[in-house]
């Protein structure tokens, strides 16, 4: 099981580079006021990893009603995955998580990766 805290320090760590990122970032650029999703992604995860809720007011989660008009691309999907796999493995590193919990959570990735590239 990941803390709450863990899985919103990983999301932000992802965030701040994906935002910069040559070929994903101007997808998150154009967000007014990005940040105030990061919790909401968190809370995302933890519903995912640990089947629980920081904030029910975060309900309900439109992951595809709202990735579908950004009209998304294979390679941003892949580079998506990549950075976010990266960031894992530094977590590892750091021994923020373990192995076992790096592949949960890559799992997971897969599962939403496969249901969002059936829509692109």
């Amino acid at each position: 099981m990941l803390n709450y805290q863990t899985l919103l320090s990983i999301t932000e760590e992802f965030y701040a580079k994906a935002k910069i990122d040559i070929l994903i970032g101007y997808h998150f650029r154009i967000i007014e006021d990005f940040e105030t999703h990061i919790p909401k992604i968190a809370d995302f995860w933890n519903l995912q990893l640990n089947g629980s809720l920081e904030n029910r007011a975060h309900l309900p989660f439109h992951l595809f009603q709202t990735h579908k008009p950004l009209m998304l691309k294979q390679g941003e999907i892949d580079r998506w995955v990549k950075l976010f796999s990266d960031t894992l493995d530094e977590n590892i590193n750091k021994k923020t998580i373990t192995n076992e919990q790096r592949n949960l959570w890559l799992t997971k990735i897969k599962f939403f990766k496969s249901k969002i590239e059936s829509f692109i």
